[in-house]
């Protein structure tokens, strides 16, 4: 099992039991782990307004806010981190729509302990996490060589361009990516669309999609 470097991690949950579980989780993994927890979005906006993370655990169904309120209200926030949704409900089309809305990864509730670890180590390790299973999209065999890291289909891209891939992939929007990078949102579009081109994919999701198949690092 590997270990990564400090982190710091806000994990958002109304489940006070779920919300240790799934630090205990992290803390195997993490040793230098920092957390902070939210029981609802008021204090989970107050959280990130105040320090900056490189994690959010999000849980999709919180009592006073829906999960595409929850992901706005993060970014309007200022949050920056990479943001996973964690459910106990499973559908694929609710799983398409948390990414459509930039989230990062989708880890079901229901995994076992042995499961949870392993989709939390793909998240760390830079990876987008999604059930392929629930997809019904099963992973292929794995890449040869490096090709998650020397894509041949990037090597046309220029190094603004590969910014904002990596960008959109950790699931920031296309207004934060202008900000992080200092260009007109316009730009980010633009550069989106070239990247997508030499993806071969349509948009935002299917490149997340076939992220996820194939391992991908996106940091």
């Amino acid at each position: 099992m590997n270990t990564w470097p400090p982190m710091n991690v806000l994990m958002i949950d109304d489940h006070v039991m779920f919300l240790q579980g799934m630090k205990n989780l992290l803390s195997v993994l993490v040793p230098e782990l920092r957390v902070e927890t939210a029981g609802d979005m008021g204090n989970a906006v107050k959280l990130v307004e105040l320090a900056e993370f490189d994690l959010v655990l999000l849980d999709w169904h919180l009592a006073d806010c829906s999960g595409e309120e929850s992901i706005q209200r993060l970014r309007d926030a200022g949050c920056m981190a990479r943001i996973v949704v964690l459910s106990g409900e499973t559908n694929a089309t609710m799983i398409r729509n948390t990414v459509d809305l930039g989230a990062a990864g989708f880890i079901p509730k229901k995994y076992s302990s042995e499961m949870m670890v392993a989709a939390l180590e793909q998240v760390l390790a830079g990876r987008i996490f999604l059930p392929l299973e629930t997809l019904n999209a099963a992973p292929p065999p794995p890449p040869a060589g490096e090709r998650p890291a020397n894509d041949p289909r990037l090597a046309g891209l220029t190094a603004r361009q590969m910014d904002v891939y990596r960008a959109a992939a950790r699931g920031l929007p296309n207004k934060l990516i202008a900000r992080q990078l200092n260009i007109a949102e316009s730009t980010v579009k633009a550069h989106l669309t070239a990247v997508y081109t030499a993806l071969g994919v349509r948009n935002r999701t299917e490149a997340a999609y076939q992220a996820s198949r194939e391992g991908v690092r996106i940091d």
